[in-house]
C-alpha cells in the first residue's frame, strides 16, 4: 500500500513549500514513486520505505541539490522534502513518455530508430560520466535500470542519483549483481570512480550487444548462488571474446545477439571493450576513461555511412573497394567514411578540438549522380580545396566541395585527404 495518498501536502527543506502528491507512479527496493505538483510544475517525488536512509544520506542528498546537476541528462535531485511521518525524499524532474527504460531495449521491447541515435545515446552516457566524475562524484550503482532513453534520437535521461557522493564516500550502496566490478564483488574496496568505470563498460557492451560480456557457455552451467556470483564476476570473470581464453565463449542459444553483433561493428568497438574486460578487468589503471571512449565513439561513428537508404558500417581498416557513392577522408587523428547526409564534426575539422557533437560538414549526393558527393562548409571558417590537378579552390561557409578522390581539404585548424 502507498505511504501517501493524493493530496497530501509535505513540507520541502524551505518550509514555506509543499509538494502535494497527485499520483502513485511506482515502487522499487528503495522507496515509492509519485507525481506531485511542486510550485505549479508537475514533478516527481521519490519517498523512502523504511528502514528509512540515515542522517549521513539525507545530509548527501542535500548538499547534491545544493550542487546542481553535472548536466541536463540527470534527473538530479531539485529539492529536499523535509522530514515527514518518520521519513523523507526528493523531488526530481518527471521523465517524459517518449524515454523508455534501458531494460527494454534489452528485451527487444523498443529498438533504436538508427545506429546514429545508438551512439548518440552511447556519447550521452559516457559524456554525462565524465562530467559527473570530473566534479569529484562516483555514481556507485550503475546499472540498466538508473537509464531511460528516447529511441529516436538516442537523448538520455539518467534516475537513480540519490547514490551518487563524492570520491571516497559510500553511504552503503554496493551496486547490482553483474554490474559491478570484481573488487567491489569480494568486497575489497567500496564503489568508486574506478568501479563506475567497470560498470559503465559492462552498460555500454549491452548497449550496443543486447547480452552480458561476462556471461556464456561456462558461466550458464552454474546456479546462480552467491558463492558462486562471487567466482563467476569477482574472482573470475572470463569475457566472452577474450582473445586468449576460449572457455566461455558465447552461446548460440542463451546469447545470440552478442554472436550476431560482435563482427557488426567497426573493429574499435571491439578493441575497447576487449580491453575494458582483460586488462580492464582487475587492473583499475587499464579501465577505459570516459575520454577514451569518446574518442572510440568518434571512431565508430566515423565508419557509419547511409547508403540506398541504408544504414552501414564501412570498415575503413579493410583493403576493399569502397561502394559506389562513398569516400574516405583521412584527418590526422580520425579517417571517415563520407556518404550521402554524413556529416564531419569540429573534433575532425580542428585536430585540437573535442567538440564531438558540433557538425562542422555534411555530406550531399548529387540527384542525378548518386557517385558524386559534395562537403558543405557549416562552419564560419573558409576552407581551401586543393583538387587532384593542383588548383585552389575556396569553401566559403554554407558552400559545398566536390570529393574527389586525391583532393586535399584545408578546413583551417587541420587538413583531410580525400580517397
Amino acid at each position: 500500500m502507498p505511504s501517501l495518498v493524493r493530496g497530501e501536502r509535505i513540507p520541502t527543506i524551505h518550509l514555506t513549500e509543499t509538494v502535494i502528491v497527485q499520483d502513485y507512479l511506482a515502487e522499487g527496493g528503495q522507496g515509492e514513486v509519485y507525481k506531485v505538483d511542486y510550485n505549479g510544475k508537475p514533478c516527481a517525488l521519490k519517498w523512502y520505505k523504511r528502514p528509512v536512509p540515515p542522517d549521513a544520506f539525507y545530509d548527501n542528498l542535500l548538499s547534491n541539490v545544493k550542487k546542481g546537476a553535472p548536466n541536463e541528462h540527470y534527473l538530479w535531485p531539485l529539492m529536499l522534502t523535509a522530514k515527514y511521518k518518520g521519513s523523507y525524499g526528493y523531488i526530481m524532474e518527471l521523465r517524459p513518455q517518449k524515454y523508455h527504460e534501458f531494460g527494454e531495449f534489452l528485451l527487444n521491447i523498443v529498438r533504436f530508430n538508427s545506429y546514429e541515435a545508438m551512439l548518440t545515446a552511447a556519447f550521452n552516457i559516457v559524456e554525462s560520466f565524465r562530467l559527473l566524475h570530473s566534479k569529484g562524484y562516483s555514481y556507485q550503482d550503475v546499472n540498466e535500470g538508473g537509464f531511460f532513453i528516447n529511441p529516436m534520437d538516442g537523448d538520455v535521461l539518467i534516475c537513480d542519483n540519490d547514490n551518487v557522493a563524492p570520491y571516497g564516500v559510500n553511504l552503503g550502496v554496493k551496486g547490482m549483481p553483474r554490474y559491478m566490478s570484481p573488487e567491489v564483488v569480494l568486497d575489497i574496496t567500496r564503489p568508486n570512480t574506478h568501479s563506475d568505470r567497470f560498470s559503465l563498460a559492462i552498460l555500454l557492451f549491452r548497449l550496443f550487444y543486447i547480452d552480458h560480456p561476462l556471461e556464456g557457455q561456462y558461466t550458464i552451467q552454474f546456479p546462480l548462488t552467491d558463492a558462486i556470483g562471487a567466482q563467476l564476476y569477482g574472482v573470475n570473470p572470463i569475457f566472452v571474446y577474450d582473445p586468449k581464453n576460449d572457455k566461455n565463449r558465447p552461446h548460440p542459444e542463451a546469447q545470440p545477439n552478442v554472436i550476431k553483433r560482435w563482427g557488426m561493428y567497426p573493429p574499435d568497438l571491439q578493441m575497447a571493450f576487449t580491453k575494458a574486460f582483460t586488462k580492464g578487468m582487475k587492473d583499475i589503471n587499464s579501465r577505459i576513461t570516459e575520454m577514451e571512449w569518446e574518442e572510440t565513439l568518434v571512431r565508430v561513428r566515423g565508419m557509419l555511412v547511409t547508403l540506398a537508404g541504408r544504414e552501414q558500417f564501412i570498415n575503413i581498416y579493410a583493403k576493399q573497394k569502397l561502394p559506389e557513392g562513398c569516400r574516405i577522408i583521412q584527418f590526422p587523428e580520425y579517417v571517415v567514411a563520407l556518404a550521402g547526409n554524413s556529416k564531419i564534426y569540429q573534433c575532425h575539422a580542428d585536430q585540437y578540438s573535442a567538440d564531438y557533437m558540433t557538425v562542422a560538414g555534411v555530406v550531399k549526393a548529387s540527384i542525378s549522380n548518386k557517385n558524386v558527393i559534395g562537403l558543405g562548409n557549416m562552419t564560419d571558417k573558409v576552407w581551401k580545396a586543393k583538387t587532384p590537378d593542383g588548383q585552389i579552390v575556396e569553401v566559403r561557409p554554407n558552400a559545398y566541395a566536390k570529393l574527389d578522390s586525391g583532393m586535399e581539404i584545408d578546413f583551417g585548424g587541420t587538413v583531410g585527404k580525400v580517397f
